[in-house]
């Protein structure tokens, strides 16, 4: 603003000099007088600015929040137990999912775009040396979703880590936030949507044809293995916007069962049929029925085919594995049906023979 008012007294200046040369020393006087109050008030912009800017800096300066072995830098402005909630829930996140070495998290910082001054801060904390992941944290946070965006953006960052083929088959946050009754149910409609025939005798109760349609194993040309030429001109006709997807795709949907394969390999088709709800509750099985050092074991292994190196880390062969984890999937995603013992239904066994006691003895009853 103190530029457009610098701008206008200039103008004026420059508009009354002749009048004041006409004048003589007066006017000089009053062009002398009007630059000074320029300058001044061009200093007393430049103080407010930079007062402003300390204050904007000093809401924004890095704060450091730690919950078990997640460190999290984010504003200062957010707050300490806005701050002490989003670390926290990222480690809940973390710990629920339980796949990530905790040495790997502890080599990591995630830090709010917004952040500033985060160099100080961790050199005097002695984190220079950890990688740094920025994170979408606004000013005013949803304590729950942040705890959750921090938590993926560390569970993508190891997803990175492994070798080619679990970053190929993974899905990028680990399953992180599974939601018993959503990506349960997601996986099952998936199951059993019936768009290949490995999907469908998996739902069946064929170990191999699950082995397929999870793409567990190694497999010479996935698409020939795990898809018939009939099912990917299926899938490649219910595209949305079909006749833009190119020539090949167009002789594939004429009847070229080659083309259909040759579209599917350039591509244009997952090479594993499952969808990453499936992948995701393959994962949580693991977690649940096996623990989070058999899912740590299993991810860092890079020998032998996916489901070798999960049936291994679980202690099973891989066609128990894909059989525990179609029941597991199947009821409820370890969720089996409430039902009480003799235990539990003493009680009101007790309480109804009472009851009928009472009505006997009533002269309603007799």
């Amino acid at each position: 603003m103190y530029r457009a008012v610098l701008a206008l007294i200039a103008l004026t200046v420059s508009v009354g000099a002749p009048s004041a040369a006409a004048q003589g020393a007066p006017g000089r006087s009053s062009v002398r007088a009007l630059a000074a109050r320029a300058d001044s008030l061009e200093a007393l912009v430049a103080r407010q600015d930079s007062a402003a800017k300390r204050t904007r800096y000093d809401e924004l300066r890095a704060q450091r929040f730690d919950a078990g072995d997640v460190t999290v830098l984010i504003p200062a402005v957010v707050g300490e137990g806005t701050g002490r909630r989003i670390a926290a829930g990222a480690e809940a996140y973390l710990d629920s999912m339980g796949g990530i070495p905790p040495a790997f998290v502890r080599s990591v910082v995630s830090i709010a775009y917004a952040t500033a001054g985060s160099d100080s801060v961790l050199r005097a904390g002695g984190l220079g040396g950890r990688r740094r992941l920025m994170v979408d944290v606004p000013a005013r946070p949803d304590t729950f979703a942040d705890g959750w965006a921090v938590a993926i953006v560390i569970a993508r960052a190891y997803t990175e880590s492994l070798n080619e083929e679990w970053r190929a088959w993974l899905p990028a946050d680990l399953g992180i936030g599974w939601k018993h009754g959503r990506e349960d149910a997601a996986a099952v409609r998936d199951l059993a949507a019936g768009e290949t025939r490995v999907g469908t005798e998996c739902l069946g109760g064929r170990p191999a044809a699950c082995r397929l349609w999870l793409g567990l194993d190694r497999e010479p040309d996935a698409y020939v293995a795990r898809y018939t030429p009939a099912e990917i001109r299926r899938i490649v006709a219910l595209r949305p916007l079909v006749e833009y997807l190119g020539p090949t795709a167009a002789r594939c949907i004429e009847g070229s069962d080659e083309e259909c394969l040759r579209f599917a390999r350039g591509g244009q088709l997952p090479a594993v049929p499952a969808g990453f709800s499936a992948l995701r509750s393959m994962l949580r099985e693991i977690r649940v029925l096996h623990g989070a050092e058999a899912l740590r074991r299993a991810l860092s292994d890079t020998a032998g085919a996916l489901g070798q190196r999960l049936a291994g880390a679980a202690g099973i062969s891989e066609d128990s594995l894909v059989v525990e984890w179609r029941a597991w999937l199947l009821t409820g995603g370890g969720h089996p049906p409430v039902s009480a013992g003799a235990r539990e239904a003493m009680p009101v066994l007790l309480f109804g023979g009472l009851l009928l006691l009472a009505a006997a003895r009533s002269g309603r009853w007799r």
